[in-house]
């Protein structure tokens, strides 16, 4: 039988236990969500570009993307692809130069007219693609709802392979980290897989 001053040493430690305990849980909830958030970071910052094209929230797009980077990948994707589309010109490269610099002339305000929130929704839902998309029925919906796969190249960098209406994959979106937010930096043509020679 205790005597009636004496102090019970179980109870600190038992109180210090359950508080270790609870530290530790609530430590390890942080660092799930901590990596959950990570994870789903991509996609939720190409939700919330999409929200804001629609918003036309020109600061919110403008945090959300690299605009340097996304600018100089815009313009070399196009200038690539109004290259691939150049006649053949016989060997003539001084022609051949002449067509390069109006293209390029021609490729800056293209480039202006995509970082905008019409243009950025379009790259988005797939409404734009390193070649033709097929036109939408009358009555459709202006603001499909694309699918975009993720695919994860180390721990900095997030590929979106945008899905055209058509169900054919578009351009593919280059996701940068910054910090523990990820942010729009490029566009990439989707290239075919090359089949093996039989």
């Amino acid at each position: 039988m205790s005597q009636p001053g004496a102090v019970n040493s179980g109870e600190p430690a038992e109180r210090f236990g359950g508080l270790t305990r609870l530290a530790a849980g609530a430590a390890i909830a942080l660092v799930l969500f901590s990596v959950i958030g990570f994870v789903r970071g991509p996609a939720a910052t190409v939700d919330a570009l999409r929200d804001a094209a629609g918003r036309r929230d020109t600061a919110e797009i403008a945090r959300r993307t690299d605009g340097p980077a996304l600018r100089h990948s815009l313009g070399r994707l196009l200038l690539q692809q109004t290259g691939a589309a150049l006649p053949e010109d016989g060997g003539n490269d001084r022609q051949m130069l002449g067509q390069f610099i109006i293209a390029g002339a021609l490729v800056k305000p293209l480039v202006e007219t995509l970082v905008t929130p019409e243009g950025i929704a379009a790259l988005i839902e797939g409404q734009i693609a390193a070649r033709p998309v097929a036109p939408r029925s009358a009555g459709s919906d202006p603001r499909p709802s694309s699918k975009i796969s993720f695919a994860w190249n180390g721990l900095s960098t997030v590929r979106g392979t945008v899905m055209t209406p058509a169900g054919d994959p578009g351009l593919v979106l280059v996701l940068q980290r910054d910090g523990l937010s990820w942010r729009l930096a490029g566009v990439e043509a989707k290239i075919a897989p090359v089949l093996p020679a039989r």
